[in-house]
């Protein structure tokens, strides 16, 4: 039979039990423990997924910026501008 008092305090088996006794305190302390932990891994991962985040973004925009600054001084076949070009095709609708 269990003794009295809460589930920590409790000794099934008084034969293999520690000589320690449980205490509410380092079962607090404990989770205490593993909340903190969890905070920090949670800040971490959204620290992570900021910087990667912000890192596809500037990419994506200094390729774009490469792709106009490419396009812009390349001809485009025979005709001056682009609007040269898009006048020039015939779409219907």
């Amino acid at each position: 039979m269990p003794k009295v008092g809460n589930y920590v305090q409790r000794d099934y088996h008084s034969r293999f039990s520690s000589k320690r006794k449980s205490k509410w305190n380092s079962y607090n302390n404990s989770w205490s423990q593993r909340r903190s932990n969890s905070i920090q891994k949670g800040k971490a991962l959204r620290s992570q997924l900021t910087n990667t985040v912000t890192n596809v973004t500037v990419t994506a925009g200094q390729q774009q910026t490469a792709m106009f600054l490419q396009n812009r001084y390349t001809p485009q076949s025979t005709y001056a501008s682009p609007t040269a070009v898009a006048s020039r095709v015939n779409v219907l609708v």
